[in-house]
C-alpha cells in the first residue's frame, strides 16, 4: 500500500484522492496552505468589476470561491489557468474563452484584449509580470487581490509519497517535514520551481496538467 500525502486544503482534497484511489495508490489528507480571505471592500470592488467587464482572467478557481460562494458567476467570459478551473467555471454557468495550461504571463501574451475592459480577482502572489502585461494591452485593467494562501506544517503522519499543486504547499511541507525519502510529485512548472529551492526535484515530470495526469505519472513511477 503506496501512502501519498495529498497537501492541499481539505476543502479541495477529494479531487486528488479520488485520482490517487483510482490508480491504486493511497491518500493521505495533509493540508500544507491555509486560505485567508481578503479584505470585503476588496472583495466587493472585484465583484462589481467582475460585473462590468468584457472578459474575467483567473488563475484560480479560489477565487471563484471568495467572490461568489453560492456558486454563481456574472455572464461574461472567462479567460483561465488549467483545467480545474475552467471546469470550476462552467459548473457555475459561465463561459470559458480560453484555457491556458502554461504559466499566467503565457495566458495574458495569448489573449486579445487591446480593446477590452479586463477584471482580474487574484492572490498577492500572483506574477507581477502578467498583470503588469496584462494592464498594458487591454483597455482598462481592475486586478484586485481577493485571497491569499499561507503555508502551514503538516502533521506527522507516514507516507511514502507526496502531492503539490502550489508552491505555497511546498513551503508548508518543509515547516516540518523533510522531503527526503519521500517520492515528490508536482502541478506544473512553478510548483517544480519550488520544490527546487529545497534541494529537490519533482520525481514525476512537471508537464502534467491535471489531477488525473499527476495521479497517473506517480503511480507509474512506483509501479501501483
Amino acid at each position: 500500500m503506496f501512502r501519498v500525502a495529498v497537501t492541499t486544503t481539505l476543502d479541495r482534497a477529494a479531487g486528488m484522492s479520488a485520482e490517487l484511489v483510482a490508480v491504486g495508490l493511497t491518500p493521505v489528507e495533509l493540508p500544507c496552505i491555509e486560505v485567508i480571505r481578503g479584505r470585503d471592500e476588496d472583495i466587493a470592488r472585484a465583484r462589481a468589476a467582475c460585473e462590468e467587464a468584457d472578459l474575467i482572467v483567473l488563475a484560480s478557481s479560489r477565487s471563484l470561491d471568495t467572490l461568489w460562494p453560492d456558486g454563481s458567476f456574472p455572464s461574461v467570459g472567462a479567460a483561465v489557468i488549467g483545467p480545474a478551473t475552467a471546469t470550476s467555471v462552467a459548473e457555475r454557468g459561465g463561459t470559458v474563452c480560453a484555457i491556458g495550461n502554461g504559466s499566467l504571463l503565457d495566458l495574458v501574451r495569448s489573449l486579445d484584449v487591446e480593446h477590452a475592459r479586463v477584471a482580474m480577482p487574484h492572490a498577492p502572489s500572483t506574477d507581477p509580470r502578467a498583470l503588469a502585461e496584462l494592464a498594458d494591452r487591454c483597455c482598462d485593467l481592475v486586478s484586485v487581490p481577493v485571497y491569499s494562501t499561507a503555508p502551514i506544517g503538516p502533521p506527522g503522519d507516514e507516507v511514502d509519497g507526496a502531492v503539490f499543486v502550489s508552491s505555497s504547499a511546498v513551503h508548508g511541507w518543509a515547516l516540518t517535514r523533510s522531503f527526503e525519502g519521500v517520492r515528490l510529485a508536482c502541478l506544473g512548472p512553478s510548483t517544480s520551481a519550488t520544490l527546487q529551492l529545497y534541494g529537490r526535484d519533482s520525481d514525476v515530470a512537471d508537464r502534467h496538467r491535471s489531477y488525473r495526469e499527476l495521479a497517473v505519472g506517480l503511480a507509474e513511477l512506483v509501479g501501483a
